[in-house]
């Protein structure tokens, strides 16, 4: 039977966009759909495992006009060659190659997922209004534009001017079960070699700007030594470093550990007391999900897509983002509460698992393949429902 042909094409990406593209192909419709990733070759070989074609693309985050054009030129090629239908960019840098090529090329289909606002607070003015036209243009050759919160596609019409018709949301989903019962909590702390005697706070993200872990970092300088938790840092960027010191200026590095990138998030979940997410910008991350999924209480940032996954005074507590005093005093009274966080914790797991699941997120973008191919006269005879 004739398969559809998809090429997702993606930039250097450690965490979600990776996580979100491999449960793609992991369980896409393989039937239906034959699927390839252009990419870097750390994501490529990930697809690979998964049986997707892969084509090394040299694509980085920020632009690069020359190195830009060749990878435009390299994507023209492979749509071209391999008669692709769809092509599905994930993330603003890959979104403009990927889309540019497809325009070129003739590709029947587009789509880009958009994972987070283009629009950081730390860019000049005159790079959001350039970063802003170029979305806007690009737009009008995508079939969908997939936002991964409610927040973001508002935040897409508004700002980059894009046909509403064109955005739809697709929430971000996980696998919950790979987050439950991975063992006891004094044994993975144990292995992890953290403290057993003092309760554990945890986040995980990219040590950038956006993320906010400064104020982390100032929210525990201003919890009593007596009753500072441990703080668990994981992740790696370009901040770790200016974030340490920061740690150690603000009389708290004795409790904050720096673990760099870790890939046994399910046993470092279930290691602590509480997630904290203290983002400035957000789509909908997948580490709230996940530690939702592993029946965590969570204390995150009213950005972005987090209030569409935590419920407020239910599953965790949402503060303003940029505000230290407002995540030392919700940290606080969680720790103060463990009869109530143990309740936002069950809660949280119930509604990720009703929610926010991989299976319900890769049905949903299959229709929008289905439904845009069937409005551009692609539905082939074997394949109509």
């Amino acid at each position: 039977m004739s398969r559809y042909r998809i090429l997702h094409v993606i930039r250097p990406a450690a965490g979600g966009m990776k996580n979100h593209l491999l449960s793609l192909l992991e369980h896409s419709d393989r039937g239906s759909f034959e699927p390839a990733v252009a990419g870097p070759p750390e994501i490529t070989a990930a697809a690979a495992g998964f049986g997707a074609e892969v084509f090394p693309l040299d694509i980085k985050g920020e632009l690069d006009p020359l190195r830009d054009a060749r990878a435009v030129f390299e994507l023209i090629r492979v749509l071209q060659k391999k008669r692709v239908d769809v092509l599905h960019a994930h993330g603003s840098k890959a979104g403009v190659v990927g889309r540019l090529a497809a325009l070129l090329a003739g590709t029947p289909a587009v789509f880009l997922t958009a994972h987070n606002s283009v629009f950081y607070e730390e860019w000049p003015a005159y790079k959001k209004r350039v970063v802003g036209l170029a979305q806007a243009i690009l737009a009008r050759g995508t079939s969908r534009v997939i936002a991964v919160s409610e927040a973001l596609r508002a935040e897409i019409i508004a700002r980059e001017k894009v046909d509403p018709a064109k955005v739809v949301t697709v929430h971000n989903g996980i696998e919950p079960a790979r987050f439950k019962n991975v063992g006891p909590r004094e044994l993975l702390r144990q292995r992890l070699n953290l403290p057993a005697d003092s309760a554990v706070i945890g986040t995980i993200a990219r040590l950038a700007p956006q993320k906010g872990v400064r104020y982390l970092i100032q929210a525990a300088a201003l919890i009593p030594a007596g009753l500072r938790p441990v703080f668990l840092v994981v992740g790696e960027g370009p901040l770790r470093a200016e974030l340490e010191a920061s740690a150690r200026n603000a009389g708290v590095a004795d409790r904050f550990i720096f673990t760099g990138l870790r890939s046994d998030i399910p046993l470092i979940l279930g290691a602590l007391d509480l997630l904290v997410l203290p983002s400035v910008t957000e789509g909908l991350p997948l580490v709230l999900l996940e530690a939702m999924a592993a029946s965590l209480p969570v204390v995150a940032t009213r950005v972005g897509g987090v209030p569409e996954a935590v419920v407020d005074g239910k599953t965790g507590i949402v503060v303003p983002p940029q505000d230290a005093p407002a995540l030392a005093a919700a940290i606080a009274a969680l720790l103060a509460a463990p009869d109530r966080a143990r309740q936002f914790g069950a809660a949280g797991e119930d509604r990720v698992s009703r929610v926010f699941t991989v299976h319900r997120m890769v049905s949903l973008t299959t229709e929008l393949y289905l439904e845009t191919l069937a409005g551009n006269g692609l539905v082939r005879p074997a394949m109509s429902r």
